[in-house]
């Protein structure tokens, strides 16, 4: 009889638990009804003297950016944090946002530009992005231009 009721309380555990995973709703990030492009950046040099910048931006169907991410250099004082808004715009098959502040280099003012095709695109740290003094030819880039 123990072992009945056991078994019985197990199965029924079983069945719920399947029961809960078949009935939850897909998981799905919203980040807005106005969103046009997701554009996921990171963009390092390696090494003592190096550093990276990494940046999410949201961009939306009335050319407004919303943004978020850090940057920093290796010169031991960690990353710094970015966010903000700025605008965007489609110019000959890239997008281009200008004014990504980067806190970690000085306030410095960042272009990002990208494709406006979806996919995931490599290159190196000067791809995608302007930075400070920084040869454009260093390092290596990854990005994500996303729904």
């Amino acid at each position: 009889m123990k072992r009945s009721r056991m078994g019985m309380a197990l199965a029924s555990a079983g069945l719920l638990g399947f029961s809960t995973l078949t009935a939850a709703a897909p998981a799905f990030a919203d980040y807005g009804k106005t969103a046009v492009y997701q554009v996921e950046l990171s963009a390092n040099i390696s090494g003592q003297h190096g550093g990276g910048v990494w940046l999410w931006l949201e961009l939306s169907n009335d050319g407004s950016v919303d943004y978020t991410g850090s940057d920093c250099g290796h010169g031991g004082l960690g990353a710094a944090p970015d966010a903000g808004s700025t605008t965007w715009t489609d110019v000959g098959g890239k997008l281009v946002i200008p004014n990504v502040v980067l806190n970690g280099l000085g306030d410095f003012h960042a272009t990002v530009t990208v494709p406006d095709t979806l996919g995931h695109y490599t290159g190196t740290v000067g791809s995608f992005i302007t930075l400070p003094g920084i040869p454009a030819y260093l390092g290596n880039s990854q990005l994500q231009v996303a729904p």
